[in-house]
């Protein structure tokens, strides 16, 4: 849209005449551009006043025509302004409209796009699968050409050999001619029925062979054995042998040392006899010292065993003494002599004690 323009307010004004007196009286040549003032006749305060009342309406005639040209201007300016608002909105309705029609667009575009790679991708993973089955039928080709190859190969090969073997299946006809009726077992192929038995007899013959050959190896095994076990028998009865000799050397030695042990023993069997007796007088002794000084709750003499027998004779023996410590404590005011010879009798008396305990 356009703007309507205004052109600025303009005060039109004829051309002013200059402002003289008339004070000649010969015509002017230019009265026409001369302003003719009549002559005043009024006082200098009145054309005072005057003057200053018509300075003051022209200055207000002025103004107001100055803010009616403001005032147009703005008003100017505001449907200047209304209208570029308009043509603002106007143009953001058109730049939205344009900008979701982009979207759209863009949109549409990326959904085509976006089926354009799945059907690229689509595309290039059916030519990857392609390519891959082709390499694979490739390979697969390659593998039955050389397994064709390889069969054909086989047949060349099984052709001579059948070819080089001929002469034996005529050879095997003629045997079954050759042989009696009842031999093999009636069969349609008796050359097969002749190869079976060959076969037949052939294991069997192999398996002989090889239990021979067991038999052979366990047979050289048995004999090692038997030379490493008659080693050691031999080895063994030396050992014993020597074993034997070095016993029967002790055995010599023993007899020896018994023989000379009895002949001992009989020099000694005296004194043997001497020490028992000995040994039974004290014994003897002990039981008789052990009836004297055993109390009533001390067990008899055929329950008490030697070492209660001798604690208590040797209790017995502490306990006289320690009377015979008081004694003389108490009688220490006696004459020496009489102590004297009281201590020699106890002190004999002691020692025939202790001499018979013993």
């Amino acid at each position: 849209m356009k703007m309507a323009t205004y052109a600025p307010y303009q005060l039109d004004l004829d051309n002013q005449k200059r402002n003289v007196f008339v004070t000649q009286l010969h015509d002017r040549d230019d009265e026409e551009e001369v302003t003719a003032f009549p002559v005043v006749k009024e006082s200098g305060d009145k054309l005072i006043e005057t003057g200053i009342n018509t300075l003051q309406k022209t200055l207000l005639l002025k103004k107001e025509v100055e803010v009616d040209k403001v005032n147009a201007q703005l008003e100017a300016k505001r449907y200047e302004f209304k209208q570029r608002m308009e043509t603002c909105a106007h143009r953001q309705i058109q730049v939205q409209k344009k900008q979701q029609q982009m979207k759209d667009r863009v949109s549409k575009f990326e959904k085509f796009i976006q089926e354009n790679e799945a059907k690229r991708r689509r595309a290039i993973q059916k030519f990857q699968q392609e390519v891959k089955l082709r390499e694979q039928k490739a390979i697969e080709f390659s593998s039955l050409h050389d397994q064709l190859q390889h069969y054909k190969n086989k047949l060349t090969k099984l052709e001579a050999k059948a070819n080089a073997y001929k002469i034996y299946e005529e050879y095997l006809q003629g045997v079954i001619d050759a042989m009696p009726e009842d031999y093999l077992p009636t069969s349609e192929d008796k050359v097969k029925g002749l190869m079976m038995r060959h076969r037949t007899l052939s294991e069997s013959n192999k398996g002989l062979v090889a239990n021979l050959e067991d038999i052979s190896d366990e047979l050289e095994r048995c004999r090692k054995e038997l030379e490493v076990l008659t080693e050691d028998h031999q080895k063994n009865h030396l050992s014993d042998t020597s074993q034997l000799s070095q016993l029967q050397g002790r055995q010599e030695e023993v007899r020896d040392s018994n023989e000379q042990m009895e002949q001992n023993f009989q020099m000694s069997k005296g004194e043997m006899r001497r020490k028992r007796t000995e040994t039974g007088i004290i014994f003897m002794a002990i039981d008789n010292i052990y009836d004297k000084c055993k109390k009533s709750t001390d067990p008899a003499l055929a329950k008490a065993d030697w070492e209660t027998k001798l604690n208590r004779i040797r209790d017995y023996v502490r306990e006289r003494e320690g009377v015979v410590y008081l004694v003389n404590n108490a009688t220490s005011s006696l004459s020496g002599s009489a102590s004297l010879e009281g201590l020699r009798g106890r002190a004999n008396s002691k020692s025939n004690v202790k001499s018979t305990a013993r």
